[in-house]
């Protein structure tokens, strides 16, 4: 028998950052009024089927990313973009969350708002509260989804700075929202093991000497997490 054990590492996700709006045209702007997003699944449809009063089969389809999003103030072309607008207009939002490795980036894509509660009270303001949904997007070789989450602990520091330099911009570059296919990309462009094909059935293997093991002068062996052996003559492999 095994004794449980407490570790006193516990992961955790905590705290809400470095929130970006990001319009359907123009760059990105600094959200510095957003407290706070809470993540809801809807839209989900489970569907149960019964045979003599036995269930014998129940499917359950991905909901769409939705939620409510809550801040005491919002972008300067915030309210032009999306509240003065006859039909509304989806945009783009990236927030961080911290974690006990890291934090974790969230990229959200066509963010819809619905109804907006506010009040005031005597004593003050209270915060904006906006129910959202999203319209999914294509994700190459995977769903369609409208989420996406780096987590910088298990990603390369340089990937990591990639990205962001991507969606918070730099000194020359405005910031902006990468489609799924160019986060990939850029995963791809940096990681240690690349995996190119060449269209012609054949493929080369980029890596460090510690991936790519020369067993003779024609013969190597990948030794990378990505190089999953099926067989003796078989494998899959993926950039890394």
């Amino acid at each position: 028998m095994t004794k449980l054990m407490w570790h006193e590492t516990r992961p955790y996700e905590i705290g809400l950052d470095r929130g970006v709006y990001y319009p359907q045209s123009g760059s990105g702007k600094v959200w510095n009024g957003l407290s706070r997003i809470a993540e809801t699944p809807t839209d989900s449809d489970q569907r149960v089927r019964y045979q003599d009063g036995i269930k014998v089969q129940q499917n359950r389809t991905s909901g769409y990313f939705s939620g409510e999003i809550e801040a005491y103030h919002y972008p300067d072309s915030f309210y032009e973009d999306v509240f003065t607008q006859t039909k509304a207009k989806p945009f783009g939002l990236t927030y961080r969350i911290q974690t006990d490795n890291g934090h974790k980036i969230h990229l959200v894509y066509n963010v819809l708002l619905g109804s907006t509660n506010y009040q005031y009270t005597q004593s003050g303001t209270e915060e904006f509260v906006w129910d959202f949904t999203t319209l999914p997007v294509e994700v190459p070789d995977a769903f369609k989804s409208a989420h996406i989450v780096i987590d910088t602990g298990l990603a390369h520091s340089w990937t990591v700075v990639a990205l962001e330099e991507i969606i918070y911009g730099t000194d020359t570059k405005e910031a902006s929202l990468p489609t799924p296919a160019e986060i990939l990309q850029i995963f791809e462009d940096n990681s240690i093991l690349q995996v190119i094909d060449n269209g012609d059935g054949s493929f080369t293997v980029i890596g460090p000497d510690s991936a790519i093991e020369m067993i003779d002068p024609t013969t190597f062996q990948i030794t990378w997490p990505s190089a999953v052996y099926i067989d003796s003559v078989s494998y899959r492999i993926s950039s890394l």
